[in-house]
């Protein structure tokens, strides 16, 4: 795990890393900005898409949690990430089985973060450029690998069977 820094434009480096286009980024708003029809499924999007490059001063908004940021993990079905957003009731113990996990594959190349809550985690795992598809399934692998020791309480993106509005990861906080 790289320890994440709190300086704002290594953080942008990280962000725009992260970022699958970086030529727009989400904001989440207090209503629904968008109904979505997906694969016979209605979707409500709460964030709304800015297009514009991310800037060090909407990531100083949102590290003071003014705002809250998101980035896309998808562009054109294609991505390089997987993210798991941990949200049950032991953060830490899901930190550990998947620290011990990545262990055991050889993986050292990942970050964990806070998120806006005590029991939230974001964890990224960067993954060679693949399609959407491909990186689900691997990501499943290691979820179904997660669910031999913990009660799922995560959500895998991004996911082939939302649309590319929703495989959206919000930025971490640093604490």
């Amino acid at each position: 795990m790289i320890a994440p820094s709190t300086d704002p434009d290594t953080l942008i480096h990280t962000f725009r890393a992260l970022a699958e286009a970086d030529d727009h980024y989400y904001i989440k708003r207090p209503n629904i900005v968008e109904k979505i029809e997906h694969n016979g499924r209605t979707f409500y999007a709460r964030f709304e898409r800015i297009d514009a490059p991310l800037e060090v001063k909407q990531v100083a908004e949102h590290l003071a949690r003014h705002v809250t940021l998101a980035l896309p993990l998808e562009a054109q079905g294609m991505g390089s990430h997987i993210v798991f957003l941990y949200e049950g009731e032991a953060p830490e113990r899901f930190v550990h089985v998947f620290k011990h996990l990545m262990q055991t594959l050889g993986i050292t190349d990942y970050q964990i973060f806070p998120g806006k809550r005590d029991t939230i985690r974001l964890l990224i795992l960067p993954r060679s450029h693949q399609s959407i598809a491909d990186l689900h399934t691997y990501a499943q692998t290691l979820s179904k690998r997660l669910e031999t020791q913990l009660t799922k309480s995560w959500k895998i993106l991004p996911d082939p069977s939302l649309p590319e509005s929703y495989n959206i990861t919000p930025l971490p906080y640093i604490n």
